[in-house]
C-alpha cells in the first residue's frame, strides 16, 4: 500500500463526535456574525456560527435532546480576557473568556447527563476565524480588533455532529442535531431551532 493511498484511507475513517456549543445572545451573537463574516470574506475562510465549545462527547453515546432536556437553563454570562490566536487552525483568532462557576457547572452537568469521559474544553473561547495565515497577519489582527463590550450573555446550547479533528475547511462543517433555548421569562428551555448567521 503506497502513501497516497494509506493517507486516503485515514481520511475515509475520520472520527465523529457529538459537540456541545453554547452559543452567545443578541446582540452580540450579531456582531460576532458580523466579525465572523468579514474576516471569512477577507481571507476567504469558512464562515461559522459563533459558539464557545464546552464538551465533547462520543458519537454513541446519549441521545443529544435527551441530554439537552437536563440542563439547567440559567444563561451564563462570561468576562472577556483577550483577544488572542493560534497555531491550531479552529483557533487562529478567537476571544477567550474567563471561565467561571457557572461555566464549570454547566459542563460537569453536561458530562454526567451524557454519562461519558468526553472532553471539555480548558480555555473557554468564541473563534473569529478559521484559517491558515502567518503569524504576522495575526498579530496585526488582534492589535486591531476592539470589542465594544467586556462582559457576554450565553442562552442557548446546542448540539451538533462535527468530523474530528478539525484540520482545514474540508473538516470545518458541523450539523446541527438539536438545540436548546433560553428566554429570560421562561423557567425551561425549549428544544428550538436557532437562526444560523451564514
Amino acid at each position: 500500500m503506497n502513501d497516497a493511498t494509506l493517507t486516503e484511507r485515514c481520511y475515509s475513517m475520520k472520527k465523529y463526535a457529538t459537540v456541545y456549543w453554547l452559543i452567545p445572545a443578541e446582540p452580540k451573537r450579531e456582531l460576532f456574525c458580523e466579525l465572523i463574516r468579514i474576516l471569512a470574506k477577507q481571507f476567504d475562510a469558512p464562515r461559522f456560527e459563533p459558539h464557545l465549545t464546552l464538551f465533547v462527547a462520543a458519537e454513541d453515546r446519549q441521545v443529544p435532546k435527551q441530554i439537552l432536556e437536563q440542563i439547567d437553563p440559567s444563561p451564563i454570562q462570561l468576562r472577556l480576557r483577550e483577544i488572542s490566536f493560534s497555531s491550531k487552525f479552529t483557533k487562529t483568532l478567537f476571544v477567550r473568556f474567563k471561565p467561571n462557576d457557572a461555566l464549570k457547572k454547566l459542563i460537569v452537568h453536561l458530562r454526567r447527563a451524557s454519562k461519558g469521559r468526553g472532553k471539555f474544553v480548558r480555555d473557554p473561547h468564541v473563534s473569529l476565524l478559521y484559517k491558515k495565515i502567518p503569524t504576522a497577519v495575526k498579530k496585526e489582527l488582534v492589535a486591531a480588533i476592539r470589542l465594544p463590550f467586556n462582559e457576554v450573555v450565553f442562552d442557548s446550547i446546542k448540539a451538533v455532529r462535527c468530523h474530528l479533528p478539525v484540520r482545514d475547511r474540508a473538516d470545518g462543517s458541523c450539523q446541527k442535531i438539536s438545540s436548546l433555548v433560553g428566554a429570560v421569562h421562561r423557567t425551561a428551555w425549549a428544544i428550538a431551532i436557532n437562526r444560523p448567521c451564514l
